[in-house]
């Protein structure tokens, strides 16, 4: 295995809005860790948000975002984990960042060796979008929820969400934001698919909930929408608020969620995950990895830029995130995806 050199490049965030291509120290592992050297890292609504200041997990400036990725093992400090990962292909979700560099120090725990016949370049998106579709579907499921409504249902998570549903018998009310997208989700055969610019929309999608008896919904939107959501839902009902696309506060009624006893909490994949036993989390990190192979967790990828270019994909991603996944190129390996045409 080729030496591990002092200096790497990396992404770094020395500010809101402030990323730069920086030479700086490869990080050393310590005890129960282990060094990577970084294929690809994509991009998510969480880094955008991490990029403006906005995410959950803050570091002091300057630091290197980047939330999942995957490579190669290269290094370990003590442990037999970390050991027994030297050489292994990995996909890696740390919830705090640092993977949009040539090298990232990650615990063993938050590695999964990635099987055989999935990529460097899909095991980068292996983490984040296929976990909160995991774990959504999971609560609804464990709440006796057979409807579910999905807003942000155009883009890569929301396809997921939809097609982890149908594997476990439940049914999802789409809600995108633009014509375009129910175009998009129709042609891909999905049934119910409303506009939430339509004059229509909250009459149409109270009457979904009636007739589906729906009393969940997974909003990544935020904004009026999440009000909206506790309007037409059931008595009772229960809003897990996982995104912030409409990047606004949330606006709701007090009378409705009085009246109707109505729940809103918020989901955050990094809080949620932990709470769960080790294998569990193993499990549901086998299942994403698995689902790799042809399943529900596969991404889209609209376009892979070298880390010289990162600035160019993260703008032109967060400019339409539903047509498919910026992936950051941190090396020279084979990534085994490209982008659709």
């Amino acid at each position: 295995m080729p030496e591990t050199p002092e200096t790497m490049r990396a992404l770094m965030l020395t500010g809101e809005d402030a990323l730069e291509v920086q030479e700086v120290p490869v990080p050393r592992p310590k005890a129960g860790q282990m060094l990577v050297r970084m294929a690809a890292s994509p991009v998510n609504p969480s880094d955008l948000m991490t990029v403006k200041g906005r995410y959950g997990t803050k570091a002091e400036y300057p630091f290197v975002p980047g939330l999942e990725g995957s490579g190669t093992v290269v290094a370990s400090g003590a442990g037999l984990m970390a050991r027994w990962m030297m050489g292994r292909r990995v996909a890696l979700a740390t919830g705090t960042g640092g993977m949009w560099a040539e090298y990232a120090v990650v615990a063993a725990a938050r590695a999964i060796p990635l099987p055989a016949g999935v990529s460097l370049g899909s095991g980068a998106m292996s983490a984040v979008n296929p976990l909160t579709a995991i774990s959504l579907l999971s609560l609804a499921q464990k709440g006796g929820h057979r409807a579910v409504v999905s807003t942000g249902a155009g883009g890569q998570l929301g396809r997921m969400i939809r097609k982890r549903a149908e594997a476990k018998g439940v049914t999802v009310i789409n809600t995108v934001r633009r014509a375009e997208q129910v175009a998009a989700l129709e042609a891909e055969g999905a049934r119910h698919v409303l506009n939430s610019s339509d004059a229509r929309f909250d009459a149409d999608l109270a009457q979904l909930c009636r007739d589906m008896r729906c009393r969940m919904a997974f909003d990544a939107v935020g904004g009026d929408l999440t009000g909206r959501l506790v309007e037409a839902l059931a008595p009772r009902s229960e809003v897990l608020v996982y995104g912030a696309l409409a990047q606004a506060a949330i606006q709701l009624h007090p009378g409705t969620m009085i009246f109707k006893e109505a729940t809103v909490q918020g989901f955050w994949l990094s809080k949620y995950l932990p709470r769960k036993s080790l294998p569990q989390m193993l499990w549901q990190a086998r299942e994403a990895t698995q689902a790799l192979k042809g399943g529900f967790a596969v991404s889209d990828v609209a376009r892979i830029v070298p880390l010289d270019r990162a600035t160019e994909g993260i703008a032109a991603y967060a400019e339409a995130m539903s047509a498919g996944k910026t992936l950051i190129r941190l090396s020279d390996d084979d990534l085994g995806v490209a982008p659709a045409t």
